[in-house]
């Protein structure tokens, strides 16, 4: 692959950045912006980037899922920039920078990036977002960096190495302190099932296959975390703004399927188990939990479901949404 092509922002865009982002709900509608959601408090892990994020700066979210963004940085970032983003994070506040960056090739960048803080009702700093507009930078102002994107973060298979050690040779190699890196801190326990689930609980989940998708025909998904990926086989990129169907496939039972629909669109949580399909056609037994999400003013915001692949054996007789059953009506496909 060829890095990225890159250029400024258009006037949509930068009236886009002039309104700001200013929810957690706002940061993950489908947008052509360059997203990155990243925790509240340091180091300010991601938690997501959109597929203009990944054409950006051509890494994957799967590969910085719960890893700070020290990684586009260099050798001519510039150190001052750099402060002025982490001081202003540190006091919740929106921030303006023009600053050097690498991409996962090795080639430098202008990035004009704002980032705004992200608060619930309570006034709580929960998330921030970054809004990143590229800009190439003429030949021979900034040397490119030699780096394999392999070795950024480590091996990822069969590799016993610590993440955060991981990050720090990253780092280093890179030619810039690992100062506010790491990977690993904020991560959560799983979400409970059923009950009311926030936006924040449901985007800060590392630990359940979990995807997101708009509570409107056609579902489109707005985001999926790194174990769906690795369940499912696809790439948040591939996914991004598609439905949940491409999971569906000869055995999936579609009115189990419309039957749960109908649950979640109720506001009601409900649980199936399907035979779904992964990338290239695996077929798997798929014990799906869906329920609606609520943002900041307690609105439904997102469906949501997570995943559990299950033996062939476990699948009981019969099986039916929990919450489904009482059900009558048929609604759209997942």
């Amino acid at each position: 692959s060829s890095p990225p092509s890159r250029c400024a922002p258009c006037f949509s865009d930068l009236a886009s950045l002039k309104m700001g982002v200013r929810t957690l709900s706002e940061a993950l509608q489908l947008s052509d912006e360059c997203r990155v959601i990243t925790t509240g408090s340091a180091p300010f892990n991601i938690v997501h980037t959109n597929k203009a994020w990944s054409k950006l700066t051509g890494f994957k979210f799967t590969e910085v899922a719960n890893r700070s963004n020290s990684f586009l940085q260099g050798p001519h970032t510039e150190a001052k920039l750099v402060e002025r983003m982490r001081a202003a994070s540190e006091k919740g506040e929106t921030t303006r920078v023009r600053v050097v960056n690498y991409d996962r090739y090795g080639t430098p960048f202008y990035n004009s990036i704002e980032i705004f803080p992200l608060r619930d009702m309570a006034g709580k700093l929960t998330h921030y977002c970054g809004v990143l507009h590229g800009e190439d930078i003429p030949d021979g102002v900034v040397p490119p960096i030699d780096r394999k994107p392999e070795e950024l973060f480590g091996s990822t298979s069969g590799s016993s190495t610590d993440p955060d050690e991981e990050e720090e040779t990253a780092a280093a190699a890179s030619g810039w302190p690992a100062a506010a890196a790491g990977r690993g801190a904020g991560r959560v326990k799983r979400l409970r099932r059923g009950g009311h689930v926030t936006l924040q609980e449901a985007l800060d989940n590392t630990e359940d296959a979990v995807v997101m998708t708009q509570p409107h025909p056609p579902y489109a998904i707005t985001h999926v975390n790194a174990p769906w990926c690795e369940m499912c086989g696809y790439t948040l990129e591939e996914v991004e703004g598609l439905s949940s169907s491409i999971l569906q496939g000869a055995e999936t039972d579609e009115a189990l399927l419309s039957e749960l629909m109908a649950s979640v669109r109720r506001g009601e949580s409900s649980s199936a188990t399907l035979v779904n399909y992964k990338k290239g056609g695996a077929r798997f037994l798929n014990q799906v939990h869906i329920q609606p999400v609520f943002n900041q003013n307690d609105e439904v915001d997102q469906f949501m479901a997570m995943l559990h692949e299950v033996d062939e054996k476990e699948r009981p007789p019969h099986a039916a949404p929990a919450a489904a059953k009482k059900a009558g009506r048929r609604g759209e496909r997942a």
